[in-house]
């Protein structure tokens, strides 16, 4: 992976996860892009107000990022740090950024709520989730960086897994860690045709990468959600990786996917991919 899109609005959720990036980048070696976003407000009222400019918006955010920019050249001098600065709504504007900057992946900082907060906190991480056509990684505020040790891959062993599984072994080969493949089944397909399955995905990637340090599980349950985070947790996992697929109109009304709900609640970062059409 060549370049890191690290989009920011200067609050401590978003310097948190540029921190992450940076501190994760020592051994990553990635071009790391700050990027910034602004939204010239359009105000609806018969009472005068004094409306910002784009030219007074704009220099703001330079200002924002110049200081955000040299603080952290100062605190990770090993790594090439560049800023941009575009108007515009941040989910579009960090889709476009990603697209010129020809970024491997973006990484945004989100932090875990419930209830009706739940929507309101983190759309844009799972806008960009949906939208973007490289991988996102979710950092959650409360995740504080330690070298990765156990990745899991959440993985139905489909073809288009494991073309993510390269991208994702770059980060695993850096770490010198531990490749989980996780296979959560609903009990519907003969159980021994499963892992037969996986176990022919997991030769397939070491064949391919030539990387020993791999391990396969496959857990029974119709609760995909609770089974994952479950399994985060009793295997001290660091960071896991999911694949995102379209659903349909109706499915997204009324239920969120599994990869947007981990991003709101897991304690450890969530790299999306999002499926090929």
């Amino acid at each position: 992976m060549k370049t890191f899109l690290v989009p920011t609005d200067f609050s401590e959720n978003a310097l948190h996860a540029a921190r992450y990036a940076l501190t994760m980048n020592r051994k990553m070696k990635a071009k790391i892009v700050l990027f910034h976003s602004y939204v010239v407000p359009v105000y609806a009222s018969d009472i005068p107000v004094i409306v910002p400019i784009d030219a007074e918006l704009l220099k703001a955010g330079e200002e924002s990022c110049r200081r955000l920019h040299a603080a952290m050249r100062a605190e990770f001098p090993e790594s090439e740090i560049i800023m941009d600065i575009k108007q515009g709504y941040p989910e579009e504007e960090i889709i476009e950024a990603a697209s010129s900057h020809k970024a491997d992946l973006i990484i945004m900082g989100t932090k875990g709520a419930s209830g009706l907060r739940e929507t309101l906190i983190g759309t844009i991480t799972a806008s960009v989730m949906e939208n973007a056509t490289c991988p996102v990684m979710a950092v959650p505020f409360e995740t504080v960086f330690k070298p990765f040790e156990r990745f899991v891959f959440a993985t139905n062993y489909a073809e288009g897994d494991f073309r993510y599984v390269e991208q994702v072994l770059e980060f695993v080969k850096a770490f010198d860690a531990t490749l989980v493949l996780l296979h959560i089944s609903s009990g519907e397909i003969e159980k021994s045709y499963e892992y037969e399955a996986i176990e022919r995905f997991k030769e397939r990637i070491k064949d391919d990468s030539a990387y020993s340090r791999l391990e396969i599980k496959l857990i029974e349950s119709t609760d995909v959600y609770e089974v994952l985070n479950k399994f985060i947790v009793d295997s001290k996992a660091d960071v896991v990786a999911m694949t995102m697929r379209k659903r349909s109109f109706i499915q997204k009304l009324f239920s969120r996917s599994v990869t947007k709900r981990m991003a709101y609640h897991t304690h450890i970062p969530l790299i999306a991919f999002r499926a090929a059409d």
